[in-house]
């Protein structure tokens, strides 16, 4: 690291203390929040079990897999049960209709699913003891596993959840009389955001002559809460001489490893609930001297505001930067 660019730093921005990251700098990865929010953070020294939490992850998970998991697990334990009553010998049911092996097969397989659904049309039945106890603990178990499955779909659609999209880039752009950091995010879905709330962090590393240490600073905004996220907001920082970014280069934030890190708390009117949202802004995705362009307007019949969510990362390039003012 160049320690000529480090000693530049003297700003008299305030520390900020309370971001519950470390202030190492060799103990930490380059990037501290990935792009979706998540902490790039790896547990190890434990049990990957003990780490796991199922009921969390099954909530959690995408649907395009939850679905094919909750599928899956009613074909296997259906397949473990068929094969339990087909080595019982479908001589102990009655009302099976078979002219093969196969046949047998199948028939154990869906009076398997008849009995895990509780569901019983009545055509098959087992007759002996075996299979009588086997269905009946099969139906036991079968109600356990639908209660399971039945929570853990109450669970995925009353649980709130954030759905922001942020620009892939965040600007330093010409603003007012000077330059401002600029990123900008909307609400991809329907549902109502209010008393929407943002923090912005810059974590940076630092020599103070001996030693390297990470450091955060508070980036003060032009506007830091809105009362609807009902279109796009871009969020503002004004580099002015109080700001920790003041004199900026774009190698001076390569040197100090620079991340912004974003945090957004709203309150979904749907559950009245407050909801998080998180994202960061590596030093490499910083675009210089540029600006957005909008991202909502007007339709040609002039009843309804349209939302552009595919351009919110849409922005040109000023060859001759100038005041100018907030972007839609």
């Amino acid at each position: 690291m160049n320690r000529n660019i480090f000693n530049r730093f003297k700003s008299n921005a305030k520390e900020f203390k309370d971001s519950g990251l470390s202030n190492q700098v060799g103990y930490q990865s380059s990037r501290l929040l990935n792009k979706n929010g998540q902490f790039n953070v790896n547990r190890t020294g434990t049990n990957r079990w003990l780490q796991l939490s199922l009921s969390h992850e099954l909530i959690t998970m995408q649907w395009r897999k939850f679905i094919p998991l909750v599928i899956g697990t009613y074909i296997f334990l259906n397949l473990i049960f068929a094969t339990l009553y087909y080595f019982i010998g479908m001589d102990q049911f009655m009302g099976t209709i078979v002219k093969s092996k196969w046949d047998e097969f199948l028939e154990a397989f869906f009076f398997s699913a008849q009995t895990i659904t509780t569901v019983g049309y009545g055509r098959t039945n087992p007759v002996g003891l075996l299979p009588n106890i086997l269905a009946s603990f099969e139906a036991l178990f079968g109600l356990l596993v639908i209660s399971i499955i039945t929570g853990l779909m109450y669970g995925r659609f009353a649980r709130p959840v954030v759905h922001l999209l942020f620009s892939e880039n965040a600007l330093i752009s010409p603003f007012l009389n000077g330059k401002a950091l600029m990123f900008r995010l909307a609400n991809s879905k329907s549902n109502d955001l209010a008393e929407v709330e943002a923090q912005v962090l810059l974590s940076m590393v630092i020599y103070d002559g001996r030693n390297y240490s990470r450091k955060y600073f508070n980036l003060d905004l032009e506007r830091k809460n809105v009362n609807a996220l009902a279109l796009s907001w871009t969020l503002v920082h004004p580099i002015t001489e109080t700001s920790p970014m003041f004199e900026f280069t774009p190698e001076m934030m390569q040197e100090f490893e620079a991340e912004i890190l974003v945090t957004i708390k709203g309150f979904d009117t749907t559950f009245s609930q407050v909801v998080f949202g998180r994202t960061s802004y590596h030093y490499s995705s910083l675009v210089w001297d540029a600006k957005f362009r909008p991202v909502f307007k007007r339709s040609e019949d002039g009843k309804e505001t349209i939302l552009e969510l595919d351009r919110l990362n849409d922005f040109e390039k000023i060859i001759e930067p100038a005041s100018l003012t907030l972007p839609a």
